[in-house]
């Protein structure tokens, strides 16, 4: 009995038992069916846009990323963009082999097999990545899902951001792959997938990080990049090497697993170093970054004036050609920074231990309260003392030191000193026959100093003295005519009297002496004699547009100019009479290669004087670098090439400048700080010869040992016609004036004009001018007896 009711029992527990499980498994096949149910209405509401708008068939075909405009050089070398997103959206067939046989073995082995959702990889990945903890197997998103989720990144849905961000990208890559076939799919993604850095794409990328076309990618550069993807500041190979080849290994493992490489070729290329050749271009980074903003100025102007708001400069994907030679820029960077670096150098030296703003407060007290960091204290209503606590207080800076970026500690206060402490420096080459600007250097470094000093307006000194002489040759004068080097003083200026520089005032100097050596008593005279006003005329038609003063001060360049308007004025001097207009901007075309606009050649202005005046002013110029100011460029720099130039220095020595040209080149520099009142105590070390001239010198050192010196240096002034080298064959200098004879030497005359001459100029000029404009220089010999006993000044 017993054991019937044991086995009873038994059946009874197993009835029990099974009946148990049979709950459990109803009540998980409830949960099941639930939970399918409750997905479908979920990924249904989220179909039908509960959670925003699912993008339509009709929008997914007709997709346009923003591709950066792109400029490039006279000689095709790319020198910058402007874009919102910094891409460039090439073909499959302009892109490595590499990079697609990367992307599919570490992103998507199944890519050609699924049709945008790979179930198969994500059972993999639940298994391998979120039970195991394996995170080298990668996520379980398809290229065509992640390429929805660049296409359309992801929104905020609180704690329900994860699930409807994975169903939008489900339905959508299910869209894409109804639309587009699977090689367009991976030209979309390569095309559009971010590499951080504000980069996106992968022709961006491989010109980013290797300096080349990703059509030019090696498999283990391509898996460098690819590599990225995971994490691409966490793989970034500039900024984590270590950690960039230890990811790019895993995807060349992944490569040979898939048949795309041999066992033997993925361990020749792990053993390799990334070998990156990282460059930056944008409007901001680049070789002309100054010359960037120009011609963004320009190409916005000519598309707006043809097309109105219908082209986009970054967005488009435009490609915009300029007059710029890539090789001459990097010359003229190069000149620039050696020459500033060692400037600054000297500059600190001098001032060691002292302000350099010393008898000038204000200058330092000015950029104090201009200051950001200033302002905005300010704007947070802080007083004084609270606003200078926190100025005083050190924090992480960084300057530049010998060129070079560094980070220190320092206060806000003295951050504004070191900034005005710095010199700056312009540069600008063109070609006076086209009107091509060939290299631009707006300053230092445009991260830390964006003000273009090519545009800044300065008083240019001495650089102006040649319009003076230019003018005084066209109303009469001629080169070996001798001016007094005395000092006078101009009552009719409110007794202005200038004075030169190295204090000398005895003899005479012949007029092409006098610019050779830049005398500041002759050009006054000069200036005088023939008028401020004309001298300005002539300036403004050779190139200088600046309104200038009508002072007889502005003979000695005290007009506040730019380096650009000198620039195109001086290529007067370099064509012979006649300035031309500088040009930037050659072409665009649209993405397609479709022109959208083109320059017409650049116009030639109006003669500024005659060509016998400019064959005067190319010779005396070119005696300036012979054997004037500018002689060192002979001497220190070895030059060869035939020049023309002048130097500058300005008041308190604020400014040095230097201007010069060859037959096929006019460039020159501008060196100086911020603010005027910052500057060198001493003229040895303040002038535009020791400043400025050395930039022009390092750059035509590079220039004649390039290829580029058959163009521009290997080319000659024209010669003086035999009937003007008379004309020119004189002293510089003389103790007495050659133009006087016996009997003037004898009775204290001199040729000089005189104070009764100015004071009549009204009544004489009309009888002392010729027909042709010239004056009269042929009197008679009693008219100069009488001059010799007209009262000195």
């Amino acid at each position: 009995m017993k054991k019937k009711n044991n086995s009873g029992g038994k059946r009874e527990q197993a009835k029990s038992s099974g009946r148990l499980q049979i709950k459990v498994l109803k009540f998980f096949l409830k949960l099941f069916l639930a939970g399918i149910a409750f997905l479908a209405v979920f990924l249904s509401l989220v179909y039908i846009g509960l959670f925003g708008r699912i993008p339509a068939e009709e929008e997914l075909a007709k997709i346009k990323n923003f591709d950066a405009s792109e400029v490039y050089s006279a000689d095709g070398k790319m020198i910058g963009k402007y874009y919102i997103e910094n891409r460039r959206n090439i073909e499959n067939s302009n892109i490595s082999e590499h990079v697609i046989n990367a992307l599919v073995a570490t992103e998507d082995s199944r890519f050609f097999e699924h049709k945008g959702l790979d179930y198969i990889s994500m059972g993999r990945v639940l298994v391998h990545s979120v039970l195991m903890g394996d995170k080298a197997q990668g996520g379980g998103s398809t290229i065509s899902q992640q390429l929805a989720k660049n296409l359309y990144p992801r929104r905020d849905y609180k704690f329900l951001s994860l699930p409807v961000n994975k169903a939008r990208e489900m339905f959508t890559a299910a869209r894409l792959e109804g639309i587009y076939t699977k090689a367009e799919i991976l030209n979309l993604y390569l095309n559009t997938v971010p590499f951080g850095e504000n980069i996106y794409g992968i022709e961006v990328a491989a010109n980013r990080f290797f300096n080349k076309s990703s059509s030019r990618l090696k498999p283990h550069e391509a898996a460098t990049i690819i590599g990225m993807l995971a994490a691409n500041t966490l793989y970034n190979p500039r900024l984590h090497p270590d950690r960039s080849i230890e990811r790019r290994n895993i995807v060349l493992d992944r490569m040979v697993t898939q048949g795309f490489l041999t066992e033997q070729q993925g361990r020749e290329y792990r053993e390799l170093p990334l070998g990156l050749n990282y460059r930056v271009l944008d409007k901001n980074n680049g070789p002309a970054p100054y010359f960037m903003e120009v011609v963004r100025r320009s190409a916005e102007k000519k598309l707006e004036e043809l097309y109105g708001d219908s082209i986009n400069l970054y967005r488009d994907g435009l490609r915009i050609y300029t007059t710029l030679n890539a090789q001459l820029q990097e010359f003229a960077n190069e000149a620039v920074q050696n020459q500033m670096v060692r400037l600054q150098q000297d500059f600190n030296r001098h001032w060691k231990n002292r302000n350099p703003w010393e008898g000038h407060p204000e200058i330092y007290v000015t950029a104090l309260k201009n200051s950001s960091r200033y302002q905005a204290l300010k704007k947070q209503g802080k007083n004084e003392a609270e606003i200078m606590d926190v100025m005083e207080t050190p924090v992480s800076t960084v300057i530049l030191e010998d060129g070079e970026e560094r980070t220190i500690k320092m206060s806000p206060a003295d951050s504004v000193a070191w900034a005005i402490s710095q010199l700056h420096a312009g540069f600008l080459a063109v070609n006076p026959s086209d009107g091509a600007i060939l290299a631009w250097v707006g300053g230092t470094n445009f991260k830390f100093f964006p003000y273009d000093h090519v545009l800044s307006r300065r008083q240019v000194g001495s650089t102006f003295k040649p319009f003076v002489y230019a003018t005084a040759i066209e109303e009469g004068y001629e080169p070996c005519d001798y001016i007094s080097n005395e000092r006078r003083v101009y009552r009719q200026y409110d007794d202005w009297s200038p004075s030169n520089s190295d204090g000398e005032h005895d003899g005479f100097y012949s007029l092409q002496g006098a610019l050779i050596n830049s005398v500041n008593t002759v050009a006054a005279e000069l200036g005088v004699e023939t008028g401020p006003h004309d001298v300005i005329e002539l300036a403004h038609d050779a190139g200088i547009d600046s309104d200038m003063p009508n002072v007889p001060s502005v003979a000695l360049g005290t007009a506040n100019l730019s380096l650009f308007e000198m620039i195109r004025a001086y290529t007067a001097f370099a064509n012979y009479g006649n300035g031309i207009e500088l040009q930037s901007l050659l072409r665009i075309e649209d993405a397609e290669g479709k022109l959208l606009y083109e320059a017409k050649p650049a116009e030639l202005r109006d003669a500024a004087f005659e060509e016998r005046t400019a064959r005067y002013m190319v010779h005396m110029l070119q005696g300036v670098v012979e054997r004037g100011t500018a002689r060192s460029l002979r001497s220190v720099y070895g030059l060869k090439t035939d020049l023309a130039g002048k130097t500058g220095t300005t008041q308190d020595n604020a400014d040095g400048w230097f201007i010069g040209f060859s037959p096929g080149l006019v460039a020159g520099a501008w060196v100086g700080a911020e603010s005027p009142g910052i500057r060198f105590r001493t003229t040895s070390m303040g002038q535009g010869a020791y400043t400025a001239l050395p930039v022009f010198g390092r750059f035509m050192q590079k220039v004649e040992n390039s290829s580029l010196s058959v163009g521009i240096g290997r080319r000659s002034f024209y010669p003086l016609p035999e009937e003007l080298l008379a004309e020119v064959d004189c002293p510089d200098f003389s103790e007495e004036d050659p133009d006087m004879n016996f009997f003037e030497r004898l009775f204290g005359g001199d040729r000089d004009k005189k104070e009764k001459d100015k004071e009549e100029a009204a009544s004489t000029d009309s009888t002392d001018v010729k027909n042709d404009g010239r004056k009269d220089k042929s009197k008679s010999l009693l008219d100069r007896m009488k001059d010799i006993f007209r009262k000195k000044e």
